[in-house]
């Protein structure tokens, strides 16, 4: 896989767009990524892991990181990336998840990660190509089928950690695994093994559940049975060691409480019979005490009800004269209604006779109707007089709302003439006022023109007092890089002249014997000159002439500087006319005072041609008013005279309707109430002379029917006469005596009494009670030993069959779990692995030896045949480690630690072991063609000479057209790699990057 093109926006460090050409930087075949530490290196690794894979190259870090918190919140994060593969050239464009601000409101929202993959047909195309999905998912499959390697794989290729395995040669024992399985990926292995371990532990943890079962089932069946102590913890022991010889122990238990069960059964049935006979005793001695008890007491209600037959005979004959009375009430009743309400009447017609005036209380109906009538037509008459008296209070209100009204307009009248008398004054004022806002408005135009000009000249002059101020420094800077850069050509050329004066020295050095001399041709050299120990060399020259050319350049930047600085303050001088900022920021604030006074004048006109327009159309206004209140108040003063004598007049008439009264409704209504008791008594006089009447018939009625039912005179009735209700009950007493006269002598005669001696002797029964209540107990004791025994032994059998049940558990549970456990023990080193090896350390070794298989390649061509690497599981101490490595040196045929290597040389293993571990990596994943590599760090510690032949080695690596990228911040790599991209720290923490190839 080749890299052409990356771009980055708001991604990590960087907040604005960053772009790479790896086809114009790589060209060369090697290129140095050096910056800080923490400048952002790592981040472009990030990036284009996160463009193909939607990760960041550490697989614990969050993706949602590679956004950059330097960026502005709007700024979308996009990495673009162009790589070819050996299934074409394409383009992806990736976003993360990230947080943007609302486009309405406050707060923020979420915007999800999109991509969009393209096919492309050359790498200068960024715009065009053929799109071939937006679906995340698709867009990852197509990625992984063209690259070839899933996102750990390409870690792990295009990334040499040469860094780690540097690191791993000189770890201790104990941290070669971590270092191992970072670098090689291998921590799902571990994963892996933990689960395998933890699923043998689960098994084990099952199988001594299965076991704790059947202690507890055993235990449980012990507490049934009621065993002791010790004959339980027997059959625990049996459970734990002899299984088999348990269920044989089992049965023993059931037979022996099965025994006990069967003999308390027979014991119980023998005491149930024994408790029936007594009761059958009890049972029959009762039944006859209660026999004669109730002849006794039959013959003693037959007394009983003997004494009362002659009262209830007389009973009788009361209730037969009761009944015969009932006709007759009917007309009794009837007369005592009449003749109360005869006395109501009687009542009322005195009442009546009270109400009305003397005079006519003892005059007869004809005199009353003629007395009412006349009544009413006097109150017929007093109709109109009523009329006038209820409209009279409001023609008085009315004229007091006329008087009220006629002084408010007189008041209006005085107000409308005092308005008009002070307008004409104030017309004058306002337009006064007016033109003189005129004469400013006119000036607004001028007066904005020169505030801008002030504030022109303020700004000018406030920069040209900041750039003044530099110049002193400026300066000085300038007269310093002059001096540095004078010091320094004196130094070159005295360098230069001490380099002439030795140039000898360094002839003599090159003189052979036989060969000519390149001065005087000479092929015999007697004497040749020798360098002195302070010879100057070549060296010394070209480091002074560098340090010359940047030191000039300094001094042109420092001039060029003081010159622009300088010119800078005589444009502002110009621009600000001369003023200093004080004075400039007084002219600035007096002309916004007058711009502002002219704004404020132009609003003022418009206001004040409506005010005075207004001020006129109220004169009009005004006197149009007064015109209208002078007719009002004409119109007022008649109203007010003519409604005042027509009051009067209706006062005069009412007074006459009201005859003396209060008023001349309560005289009519005192004359409707005189007719009214009037009718009322006549009515009373009629009522009276009906119920008289009434009371006369209802009396000869009530005689007739007191004869009819054989009654002399109301008295006799009286003492015959009963309610319905007494009547009902006194029948029924008499019933039920008859009816309990004929029960007595229905059990005196019946066949269950008959052979009853009331002589005869009975059996104890309180004796036979108490047998009866000592069997009872004795049963209840039986019954419950035997039910307890039986339940005994039904526990007891099912807890036999739990126990069968769990240990038939327990052996599918160790059926089951025996992979488990084993493969658990094999995979954490212990039972049957004779290696002693976990699952985790026997696959790092597996890989470390196909990483040194091939690692002794790249050695071999790196340090010309001298290394190779060797695996060894030798151990320091007890500890177990299968991880070492030796080199074996074959110029001396020894093998020694690799702690004895020298820089160089820990350099060339280290390299040797991250191509090895690439170049596994690819040939698991079909031999995947990579064309881009980037070595980690590993550089700081080399001394000039081994870097060298390390820079030689690496421009080895270029074999092939692969282009590799040195991940570095030592300095000294800058001079040897003229292709470099630099990561920039700005002063605001931001990076940037600058590319040089």
């Amino acid at each position: 896989m080749q890299l052409h093109h990356l771009s980055m926006t708001a991604i990590g460090p960087y907040a604005g767009t960053e772009v790479i050409d790896f086809t114009t930087v790589g060209r060369a075949g090697l290129f140095l990524l050096e910056g800080p530490t923490g400048s952002g290196k790592s981040t472009i690794i990030d990036a284009i892991t996160f463009a193909l894979y939607g990760k960041v190259a550490q697989a614990s870090a969050d993706v949602e990181r590679i956004h950059s918190h330097h960026a502005d919140p709007r700024t979308v994060p996009v990495v673009v990336l162009v790589f070819e593969t050996q299934s074409g050239l394409y383009r992806v464009q990736r976003t993360p998840r990230f947080e943007r601000p609302k486009s309405r409101g406050d707060g923020t929202t979420v915007q999800q990660p999109t991509i969009k993959l393209w096919r492309l047909q050359t790498p200068d195309d960024l715009e065009g190509g053929e799109l071939l999905s937006t679906n995340i998912g698709d867009c990852d499959d197509e990625i992984t089928r063209a690259v070839g390697l899933t996102r750990d794989q390409f870690v792990q290729t295009v990334i040499l950690p040469q860094g780690e395995f540097a690191t791993f040669l000189r770890a201790r024992s104990e941290d070669k695994g971590k270092l191992l399985e970072k670098v090689f990926g291998t921590a799902f292995f571990r994963r892996v093994q933990d689960e395998i371990v933890e699923a043998g532990r689960a098994a084990q943890a099952r199988r001594q559940s299965a076991v704790d079962e059947i202690r507890l089932a055993v235990h449980a069946l012990a507490v049934s049975a009621g065993l002791e102590t010790e004959r339980r913890d027997t059959l625990e022991a049996l459970s734990r060691t002899t299984p088999e010889a348990l269920d044989a122990e089992l049965a023993q238990v059931v037979d022996e409480l099965t025994t006990r069960e069967r003999h308390a059964g027979k014991a119980s049935r023998e005491a149930i019979e024994t408790h029936k006979q007594m009761a059958d005793m009890v049972s029959d001695a009762r039944l006859r005490m209660q026999r004669r008890e109730r002849l006794i007491q039959l013959q003693q209600q037959e007394h009983d009800l003997g004494r009362q037959a002659v009262t209830f005979q007389q009973l009788g004959e009361e209730v037969a004269r009761a009944r015969q009375a009932r006709p007759v009430a009917g007309a009794v009743r009837t007369l005592a209604q009449s003749e109360a309400t005869l006395k109501r009447a009687e009542a009322a017609l005195t009442q009546a006779r009270a109400r009305v005036e003397p005079a006519l209380r003892d005059r007869g109906p004809a005199a009353l109707r003629e007395a009412a009538a006349q009544a009413r037509e006097v109150v017929g008459s007093l109709t109109g007089a009523i009329v006038l008296e209820g409209a009279l209070a409001g023609r008085v209100a009315e004229l007091a709302r006329l008087r009220e009204q006629l002084d408010g307009t007189r008041r209006s009248v005085e107000s409308v003439t005092t308005e008009l008398e002070a307008l004409p004054r104030t017309i004058a004022t306002h337009e006064a006022a007016l033109t003189e806002a005129r004469r400013l408005a006119a000036l607004l135009d001028g007066r904005a023109t020169e505030g801008e000009r002030a504030k022109v000249r303020l700004e000018a002059a406030v920069e040209h007092a900041s750039a003044l101020a530099r110049v002193p420094r400026a300066e000085s800077a300038a007269t310093e890089a002059l001096g540095t850069l004078a010091s320094a050509e004196t130094s070159l050329a005295g360098l230069r002249r001490a380099r002439i004066d030795g140039i000898a020295g360094e002839l003599g050095l090159s003189l052979v014997d036989g060969d000519p001399c390149p001065v005087c041709g000479s092929v015999e050299h007697p004497s040749p000159a020798h360098p002195t120990l302070d010879a100057v060399t070549p060296e010394q020259i070209d480091a002074e002439e560098s340090r010359v050319v940047r030191l000039r350049e300094q001094a042109t930047t420092a001039t060029e500087a003081l010159g622009a600085l300088r010119s800078e303050v005589r444009e502002l001088a110009a621009r600000c006319e001369g003023l200093d900022v004080a004075a400039a920021r007084a002219q600035a604030e007096a002309a916004a005072r007058e711009l502002a006074a002219s704004v404020q004048a132009r609003a003022d006109v418009v206001a004040g041609a409506a005010r005075v327009t207004e001020l006129r159309d109220r004169v009009d206004t005004l006197s149009a008013e007064a015109s209208r209140l002078g007719a009002d108040l004409a119109r007022g003063d008649q109203s007010v005279v003519d409604l005042d004598g027509r009051i009067a007049e209706e006062t005069a008439v009412v007074e006459q309707a009201r005859d003396g009264h209060p008023s001349v409704t309560a005289r009519r209504d005192a004359l409707v109430a005189g007719a009214s008791r009037i009718d009322a008594l006549v009515d009373a006089l009629g009522q009276r002379d009906v119920a008289a009447s009434s009371v006369a018939e209802d009396t000869a009625a009530r005689d007739a029917d007191l004869a009819q039912f054989g009654f002399a005179d109301v008295a006799e009735w009286m003492a015959a006469d009963r309610g319905a209700e007494w009547i009902n009950a006194k029948t029924q007493e008499i019933a039920e005596f008859e009816r309990a006269c004929t029960q007595v002598r229905a059990g005196l005669t019946g066949p269950e009494l008959a052979d009853v001696q009331l002589d005869a002797l009975f059996d104890d029964i309180e004796q036979l009670e108490a047998l009866a209540a000592a069997a009872k107990k004795d049963m209840e004791i039986a019954s419950n030993e035997h039910g307890s025994l039986r339940d005994q032994v039904t526990r007891t059998k099912r807890r036999v069959t739990d126990i069968r049940e769990a240990l038939t558990r327990n052996a599918a549970v160790i059926a089951e779990t025996a992979d488990a456990v084993r493969v658990g023990q094999l995979v954490a080193g212990n039972g049957d692995n004779q290696l002693n090896l976990d699952l985790a350390k026997y696959v790092l070794i597996r890989r470390f030896t196909e990483v040194l298989s091939a690692a002794n390649t790249e050695l071999g061509r790196f340090s010309g045949g001298r290394y190779t690497l060797e695996h060894t599981d030798a151990k320091k101490g007890n500890a177990k480690s299968g991880l070492g490595v030796r080199v074996h040196d074959m110029h001396t045929n020894q093998v020694r630690e690799v702690g004895t290597l020298s820089g160089g040389e820990t350099f060339y293993v280290s390299l040797s072991l991250a191509l090895a571990l690439a170049e596994v990596v690819r040939a698991e994943s079909g031999g995947v063609d990579l064309g881009t590599l980037f070595v980690d760090e590993g550089f700081g510690t080399l001394d000039p000479d081994v870097l060298d032949d390390v820079m030689h080695t690496l421009e080895g690596l270029r074999e092939g057209g692969r282009t590799v990228g040195i991940v570095s911040h030592v300095t000294e790599l800058k001079s040897r790699l003229a292709d470099r991209i630099e990561v920039l720290v700005k002063p605001d923490r931001t990076s940037t990057l600058r590319i040089t190839a």
